[in-house]
Protein backbone atom coordinates (compact mmCIF):
# COMPACT_ATOMS: atom_id res chain seq x y z
CA UNK A 1 0.00 0.00 0.00
CA UNK A 2 1.22 3.43 -0.97
CA UNK A 3 -0.16 7.24 0.08
CA UNK A 4 0.29 9.09 -2.75
CA UNK A 5 0.51 12.51 -0.95
CA UNK A 6 2.85 11.26 1.61
CA UNK A 7 4.91 10.00 -1.73
CA UNK A 8 5.00 13.41 -3.69
CA UNK A 9 5.81 14.83 0.20
CA UNK A 10 9.03 12.83 0.71
CA UNK A 11 10.05 13.05 -3.14
CA UNK A 12 9.76 16.84 -2.68
CA UNK A 13 11.90 16.57 0.58
CA UNK A 14 14.69 14.19 -0.71
CA UNK A 15 15.29 16.48 -3.90
CA UNK A 16 15.37 19.67 -1.93
CA UNK A 17 18.42 17.98 0.35
CA UNK A 18 21.53 19.19 0.03
CA UNK A 19 23.38 16.17 0.15
CA UNK A 20 20.61 14.68 -2.84
CA UNK A 21 21.56 17.74 -4.80
CA UNK A 22 24.88 17.72 -4.09
CA UNK A 23 25.70 13.63 -5.60
CA UNK A 24 22.93 14.54 -8.04
CA UNK A 25 25.51 17.18 -9.85
CA UNK A 26 28.27 14.95 -9.29
CA UNK A 27 26.73 12.24 -10.70
CA UNK A 28 24.94 14.15 -14.02
CA UNK A 29 28.64 15.59 -14.46
CA UNK A 30 30.29 12.10 -14.35
CA UNK A 31 27.14 10.67 -16.87
CA UNK A 32 27.71 13.79 -19.05
CA UNK A 33 31.44 13.17 -19.33
CA UNK A 34 30.97 9.50 -19.88
CA UNK A 35 28.93 9.06 -23.08
CA UNK A 36 30.36 6.83 -25.07
CA UNK A 37 29.28 3.26 -27.03
CA UNK A 38 29.06 1.24 -23.28
CA UNK A 39 25.07 1.50 -24.23
CA UNK A 40 24.51 3.68 -21.44
CA UNK A 41 25.93 1.39 -18.89
CA UNK A 42 28.85 3.91 -18.68
CA UNK A 43 26.61 6.48 -16.44
CA UNK A 44 27.10 3.75 -13.59
CA UNK A 45 30.24 2.28 -13.95
CA UNK A 46 33.50 3.42 -12.25
CA UNK A 47 32.96 6.59 -10.84
CA UNK A 48 29.61 6.82 -11.59
CA UNK A 49 28.72 4.11 -9.71
CA UNK A 50 30.62 5.23 -6.47
CA UNK A 51 27.79 8.42 -7.05
CA UNK A 52 25.28 5.94 -7.70
CA UNK A 53 25.47 4.56 -4.81
CA UNK A 54 26.13 7.60 -2.32
CA UNK A 55 22.62 9.53 -3.93
CA UNK A 56 20.81 6.20 -3.00
CA UNK A 57 22.17 5.90 0.45
CA UNK A 58 21.79 9.69 0.86
CA UNK A 59 17.96 9.19 0.01
CA UNK A 60 17.52 6.38 2.42
CA UNK A 61 18.83 7.46 5.24
CA UNK A 62 16.87 8.32 8.12
CA UNK A 63 13.69 8.01 5.77
CA UNK A 64 11.86 7.00 8.19
CA UNK A 65 13.26 8.34 11.62
CA UNK A 66 13.54 11.91 10.40
CA UNK A 67 9.56 12.08 10.02
CA UNK A 68 9.17 10.29 13.46
CA UNK A 69 12.26 12.31 15.49
CA UNK A 70 10.33 15.23 14.29
CA UNK A 71 6.89 14.35 15.48
CA UNK A 72 5.83 14.72 11.14
CA UNK A 73 5.28 10.80 11.10
CA UNK A 74 2.93 11.02 14.29
CA UNK A 75 0.52 14.12 13.37
CA UNK A 76 0.03 12.58 9.57
CA UNK A 77 -0.98 8.68 11.29
CA UNK A 78 -3.80 10.96 13.32
CA UNK A 79 -5.93 11.05 9.50
CA UNK A 80 -6.95 7.92 7.81
CA UNK A 81 -3.51 6.96 6.45
CA UNK A 82 -2.27 3.47 7.74
CA UNK A 83 1.15 2.86 8.68
CA UNK A 84 1.79 0.33 6.10
CA UNK A 85 0.49 3.00 3.64
CA UNK A 86 2.82 5.89 5.23
CA UNK A 87 6.06 3.13 4.70
CA UNK A 88 4.72 2.93 1.46
CA UNK A 89 4.86 6.37 0.53
CA UNK A 90 7.90 7.07 2.20
CA UNK A 91 9.58 4.39 0.24
CA UNK A 92 7.67 5.73 -3.24
CA UNK A 93 8.70 8.87 -2.67
CA UNK A 94 12.47 8.25 -2.21
CA UNK A 95 11.89 6.25 -5.50
CA UNK A 96 10.52 8.77 -7.43
CA UNK A 97 13.48 11.16 -5.57
CA UNK A 98 16.15 8.60 -7.14
CA UNK A 99 14.69 8.49 -10.50
CA UNK A 100 14.73 11.65 -11.35
CA UNK A 101 17.97 11.78 -10.49
CA UNK A 102 19.44 9.10 -12.31
CA UNK A 103 17.00 10.14 -15.43
CA UNK A 104 18.67 13.23 -15.64
CA UNK A 105 22.33 11.45 -15.06
CA UNK A 106 21.58 8.41 -17.89
CA UNK A 107 20.05 11.67 -20.55
CA UNK A 108 23.00 13.52 -20.08
CA UNK A 109 25.20 9.98 -20.70
CA UNK A 110 23.20 9.42 -24.12
CA UNK A 111 23.19 13.31 -25.19
CA UNK A 112 26.74 13.00 -24.51
CA UNK A 113 27.00 10.26 -26.54
CA UNK A 114 25.05 11.11 -29.15
CA UNK A 115 26.99 14.65 -29.38
CA UNK A 116 30.16 12.14 -30.10
CA UNK A 117 28.19 10.33 -32.83
CA UNK A 118 27.20 6.97 -30.97
CA UNK A 119 23.93 5.60 -32.17
CA UNK A 120 21.10 5.26 -29.66
CA UNK A 121 20.26 1.87 -28.73
CA UNK A 122 17.42 -0.25 -26.84
CA UNK A 123 19.83 -1.47 -24.74
CA UNK A 124 20.70 2.25 -23.72
CA UNK A 125 17.01 2.25 -23.07
CA UNK A 126 16.66 -0.27 -20.90
CA UNK A 127 19.45 0.56 -18.94
CA UNK A 128 17.30 3.24 -17.01
CA UNK A 129 14.46 1.11 -15.70
CA UNK A 130 16.98 -1.32 -14.69
CA UNK A 131 19.29 1.06 -12.80
CA UNK A 132 16.33 2.00 -11.13
CA UNK A 133 14.94 -1.17 -9.86
CA UNK A 134 19.06 -1.56 -8.67
CA UNK A 135 18.29 1.55 -6.84
CA UNK A 136 15.45 0.73 -5.32
CA UNK A 137 16.09 -2.78 -4.01
CA UNK A 138 18.44 -0.95 -1.77
CA UNK A 139 16.44 2.16 -0.79
CA UNK A 140 13.81 -1.01 0.21
CA UNK A 141 16.45 -2.48 2.54
CA UNK A 142 17.05 1.12 3.49
CA UNK A 143 13.60 1.28 4.78
CA UNK A 144 13.71 -1.95 6.67
CA UNK A 145 16.52 -0.86 8.59
CA UNK A 146 15.29 2.62 9.35
CA UNK A 147 12.30 0.67 11.26
CA UNK A 148 14.52 -1.17 13.67
CA UNK A 149 17.98 1.82 13.65
CA UNK A 150 17.38 5.64 14.71
CA UNK A 151 18.07 8.62 12.41
CA UNK A 152 20.80 8.33 9.66
CA UNK A 153 22.26 5.01 11.41
CA UNK A 154 20.27 2.45 8.66
CA UNK A 155 22.85 4.07 6.03
CA UNK A 156 25.47 3.73 9.11
CA UNK A 157 24.96 0.16 9.70
CA UNK A 158 24.12 -1.07 6.14
CA UNK A 159 27.77 0.13 5.25
CA UNK A 160 29.17 -1.52 8.59
CA UNK A 161 27.95 -5.01 7.56
CA UNK A 162 29.28 -4.34 3.75
CA UNK A 163 32.77 -3.53 5.37
CA UNK A 164 32.52 -6.73 7.88
CA UNK A 165 31.69 -9.03 5.42
CA UNK A 166 34.30 -7.65 3.02
CA UNK A 167 36.96 -7.53 5.66
CA UNK A 168 35.91 -11.49 6.34
CA UNK A 169 35.85 -12.38 2.80
CA UNK A 170 39.47 -11.16 2.43
CA UNK A 171 40.55 -11.93 5.37
CA UNK A 172 39.54 -15.59 6.58
CA UNK A 173 41.04 -17.77 3.73
CA UNK A 174 44.32 -16.61 4.56
CA UNK A 175 44.04 -16.46 8.19
CA UNK A 176 42.90 -20.26 8.29
CA UNK A 177 45.34 -21.09 5.10
CA UNK A 178 42.35 -21.88 3.39
CA UNK A 179 43.15 -20.06 -0.32
CA UNK A 180 40.58 -22.17 -1.53
CA UNK A 181 37.73 -20.82 0.47
CA UNK A 182 37.98 -17.56 -1.33
CA UNK A 183 35.73 -18.34 -4.38
CA UNK A 184 32.72 -19.57 -2.11
CA UNK A 185 32.45 -16.80 0.14
CA UNK A 186 32.52 -14.25 -2.84
CA UNK A 187 29.49 -16.75 -4.39
CA UNK A 188 27.59 -16.29 -1.02
CA UNK A 189 28.26 -12.55 -1.20
CA UNK A 190 27.00 -12.02 -4.11
CA UNK A 191 23.72 -12.97 -2.63
CA UNK A 192 24.12 -10.86 0.12
CA UNK A 193 22.11 -8.18 -1.21
CA UNK A 194 20.43 -6.66 -4.73
CA UNK A 195 22.37 -7.60 -7.66
CA UNK A 196 23.29 -5.61 -10.65
CA UNK A 197 20.40 -5.93 -13.26
CA UNK A 198 21.87 -4.11 -16.00
CA UNK A 199 23.43 -6.99 -18.04
CA UNK A 200 19.43 -7.75 -18.31
CA UNK A 201 19.94 -4.73 -21.23
CA UNK A 202 22.48 -6.09 -23.03
CA UNK A 203 21.87 -10.44 -22.89
CA UNK A 204 19.09 -11.91 -21.63
CA UNK A 205 20.09 -15.28 -19.97
CA UNK A 206 22.71 -13.51 -17.82
CA UNK A 207 20.25 -10.39 -16.37
CA UNK A 208 17.19 -11.61 -16.11
CA UNK A 209 18.11 -13.47 -12.95
CA UNK A 210 19.31 -10.58 -10.95
CA UNK A 211 16.49 -8.80 -11.92
CA UNK A 212 14.02 -10.74 -10.45
CA UNK A 213 16.19 -11.26 -7.60
CA UNK A 214 15.96 -7.75 -6.77
CA UNK A 215 12.73 -7.72 -7.16
CA UNK A 216 12.22 -10.03 -4.74
CA UNK A 217 14.19 -8.17 -2.57
CA UNK A 218 11.99 -5.29 -3.04
CA UNK A 219 8.99 -7.21 -2.18
CA UNK A 220 10.52 -8.72 0.87
CA UNK A 221 12.20 -5.56 1.97
CA UNK A 222 9.26 -3.53 1.59
CA UNK A 223 6.75 -6.22 3.65
CA UNK A 224 9.61 -6.58 6.18
CA UNK A 225 9.42 -2.42 7.04
CA UNK A 226 5.69 -2.81 7.40
CA UNK A 227 5.71 -5.12 9.34
CA UNK A 228 8.41 -4.14 11.67
CA UNK A 229 6.76 -0.30 11.71
CA UNK A 230 3.40 -1.83 12.58
CA UNK A 231 5.02 -3.21 16.01
CA UNK A 232 6.44 -0.16 16.75
CA UNK A 233 5.60 2.12 19.75
CA UNK A 234 5.74 5.73 18.22
CA UNK A 235 6.51 8.69 20.62
CA UNK A 236 4.08 11.00 21.32
CA UNK A 237 4.31 14.12 18.86
CA UNK A 238 6.37 16.92 20.78
CA UNK A 239 4.37 20.23 21.32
Amino acid sequence: MISWPVARAAARERLRSSATAAIGLCLLATGAFSGGPGSGRETFSQFGFGFFLLLTLALGAGLLSDELDSGHAQLVLLRPVTRAAWVGGRLAGAGMALAAVVAAAWGATAASAAARGYGFSLARLAVLPLAVLWGFAWLSVLTALGTVFPGWTNAGALLLAGLAWATVRFTLPLALGKPEWAQPLAAIGHYLGPQDPLPLAFHLREGLGPALYDLCWVFFAWLLAALLFNRRELARRRA
